[in-house]
């Protein structure tokens, strides 16, 4: 069945781009220049596993060049190309690399890509470094990055090469569909099912943004099927969703998230939820953030918590000063060993170009 939705899917995108007929690009694809960088000094303190002192000042970076561009045929349709270059030294040095095709009908789209389940989720929004995704971990010892990610579809559907449909957005409400034969990225390999890699993974988002009055409302569902691997048992039966909610009025915004994912097979159950709220005046901002996660594997019982408080203040167009303060404590119900509480200020820069 899952096969048959994917197969029905791809084509009715394949065939409402050739019911646009052949046309001429009214120029050829020019690639213009893009991206972010963000950078951060801070000081993170953690007592890890009985006491073990992790200390100390760190500098850290996370930055992307984006080469994009597009074109208009003569029939309507747009064909557009992207390709993301990582800014710091990476084994995976091209993040992203993909074609797309709009027109009335949505976008298409093929390459190495996020899917819909994590490109439509409406995560935590902060005005400083982060808490979602990750980030708090970056800076506090001993926290599980595992329970730090409101969208569960991030680390098992990042970036492998894919297909995918978009649908436009009507009456406030857009979905999106992807397969991904394995997941593998940057791969030319023939196919072949006993390649060690998980196949056939599959995912579905829908989101809502609308607004009633003064209120907007922003809304999030996705699941992903993270396929099986027919060598490795362990690899089967991986799934997740994730849900997402924003309501803002005025320089307000409430927000929350909730995730599971699950492998049936080695019992792994994690969740993560967590919200917050945030505001802007002006140039500033300010965010006040919770994230928790449980993991629940063969009875462990890992809990963990983290706090953000977060700064901005706009220097410029696309130039942000941000601050965070971040506490966390992370509890292992089984030995101990992950057990950490710790706290990190830190502070940087963030600019869009």
């Amino acid at each position: 069945m899952k096969k048959t939705l994917l197969a029905t899917t791809a084509l009715a995108a394949l065939g409402a781009v050739a019911v646009a007929g052949p046309a001429m690009a009214a120029e050829k694809i020019k690639l213009s220049v893009g991206g972010y960088m963000e950078q951060w000094f801070g000081y993170g303190s953690s007592d890890v596993a009985d006491e073990n002192d992790r200390s100390g000042f760190d500098q850290q970076s996370d930055s992307e060049i984006f080469f994009s561009g597009k074109t208009t045929l003569d029939n309507g349709l747009t064909v557009g190309v992207n390709v993301q270059l990582e800014g710091e030294s990476s084994a995976d040095e091209i993040d992203e690399a993909y074609a797309f095709v709009q027109g009335s009908f949505g976008e298409f789209g093929m390459g190495s890509e996020n899917g819909p389940a994590y490109k439509m989720h409406f995560g935590l929004a902060s005005h400083g470094a982060g808490i979602d995704e990750g980030d708090g971990p970056n800076w506090i010892a001993g926290l599980n990055s595992a329970l730090n990610r409101s969208s569960t579809s991030a680390g098992i559907d990042n970036d492998n090469n894919k297909i995918w449909y978009i649908s436009p957005r009507v009456q406030g409400i857009q979905v999106g569909i992807s397969y991904a034969p394995n997941d593998a990225q940057d791969s030319d390999v023939a196919p072949n099912g006993s390649d060690g890699n998980r196949d056939d993974q599959f995912s579905v988002a829908a989101n809502l943004i609308q607004t009633f009055g003064d209120v907007k409302v922003m809304l999030s569902a996705g699941y992903h099927d993270q396929g099986d691997d027919d060598d490795l048992a362990a690899n089967s039966d991986i799934e997740s969703i994730s849900t997402g909610m924003r309501l803002g009025f005025g320089g307000f915004s409430v927000n929350g998230v909730y995730s599971e994912f699950e492998n049936e097979v080695t019992n792994l159950d994690r969740t993560v939820y967590g919200a917050g709220v945030t505001y802007a005046a002006g140039p500033i901002g300010v965010s006040l953030n919770w994230l928790a996660g449980e993991d629940d594997t063969n009875g462990d019982e890992e809990q963990q918590d983290l706090f953000e408080l977060g700064l901005s203040y706009t220097l410029g167009p696309g130039i942000q000063a941000r601050g965070s303060f971040f506490y966390g404590e992370n509890d292992d119900g089984a030995a101990g060993t992950k057990e950490a509480e710790g706290m990190a200020i830190v502070g940087g820069l963030k600019i869009g170009f």
